[in-house]
């Protein structure tokens, strides 16, 4: 079966704290093969990584959710180390604005170069763009409410087809052999006079979401790309209703729960807390009775 693995390297709101990093968030997902992508990437990102026993050099994509600075000043120095270890094949990286890419890799002399390329993603609108396709997945966007062009993301697995041994026999077609294979491939299979089709063998499983919110208050942009999400990474800076929304711009912890049973999220992690906040038990207090929250620290692992 395919994994989902995700660690969340950094868990602070603005300013790092002794514990709490700049947000960064490493997804790995195996299958036929493996492929690993960073969403934000803050200030000491690269060590954060290293510390957690992370590749680096594996990320082909990095998915920014906006340009302040705790959720970006990690990418030069990211770059810099991928070049300065000799790295050939090309990094996309994803963001609102994306002509400020460049920009930010160019703020120092690198020590090897690379292609890195730059993608625009939508700040404006309400549409859901699909930004990355795969055979196994995809990765889509949506603008969110924050103070500067902001974008969150969602990791959707597609849904997968299972041969089913006790349908296929009863269909007539062979234990094993190369006919599962054209079956596949062409949808069906002719055995004498009729035709068998993959649906009739097989069973199908909906694929698995993962959400990140970046940062950003409420909105229904947010409910639309978290509705059904396994994992909701969220934006929690604030853990009570009055600090929330304007003129902050981020979430609180009463208006996640609400949008989470909202949109059928099962899991919700949250992140970007505020440094105000500095009792990790006192946290943890709050989310008693509500089944399926957890407060981030850095370097947890969450599989999906």
């Amino acid at each position: 079966m395919s994994e989902i693995n995700v660690t969340i390297l950094g868990t602070t709101a603005g300013v790092p704290t002794k514990r709490r990093a700049h947000p960064a968030i490493y997804l790995s997902y195996r299958d036929r093969e493996e492929f690993s992508c960073l969403f934000d990437c803050g200030e000491g990102a690269q060590r954060q990584m290293m510390i957690a026993g992370l590749a680096a050099m594996k990320i082909d994509h990095i998915f920014l959710t906006h340009w302040h600075g705790d959720h970006c000043l990690g990418l030069a120095g990211l770059v810099d180390t991928m070049g300065f270890e000799d790295r050939k094949k090309p990094l996309t990286v994803y963001a609102p604005d994306a002509g400020r890419v460049r920009r930010s890799i160019n703020t120092s002399l690198s020590m090897g170069r690379f292609p890195v390329k730059a993608v625009d993603v939508p700040s404006k609108g309400a549409k859901i763009k699909r930004l990355l396709d795969k055979e196994r997945f995809f990765i889509e966007s949506v603008p969110v409410k924050h103070g500067v062009p902001a974008a969150a993301y969602a990791f959707v697995e597609k849904e997968k087809m299972k041969i089913d041994p006790g349908k296929a026999a009863e269909a007539g077609l062979p234990e094993e052999g190369e006919i599962y294979a054209e079956i596949k491939k062409k949808g069906k299979v002719e055995i004498g006079d009729r035709s068998v089709r993959i649906e009739d063998i097989s069973s199908t499983r909906s694929g698995r979401k993962l959400v990140y919110s970046g940062d950003t208050e409420i909105c229904e942009n947010l409910k639309n790309i978290a509705r059904g999400a396994d994992l909701l990474i969220q934006d929690c800076t604030y853990f009570n209703v009055d600090e929330g929304g304007k003129p902050h711009m981020h979430a609180s912890l009463p208006e996640v729960v609400e949008m989470a049973a909202e949109c059928g999220v099962k899991k919700t992690v949250l992140t970007h807390i505020s440094r105000k906040y500095q009792d990790d038990r006192q946290l943890k207090d709050m989310l008693k009775g509500l089944a399926g929250f957890q407060v981030a620290d850095d370097f947890i692992e969450v599989s999906v």
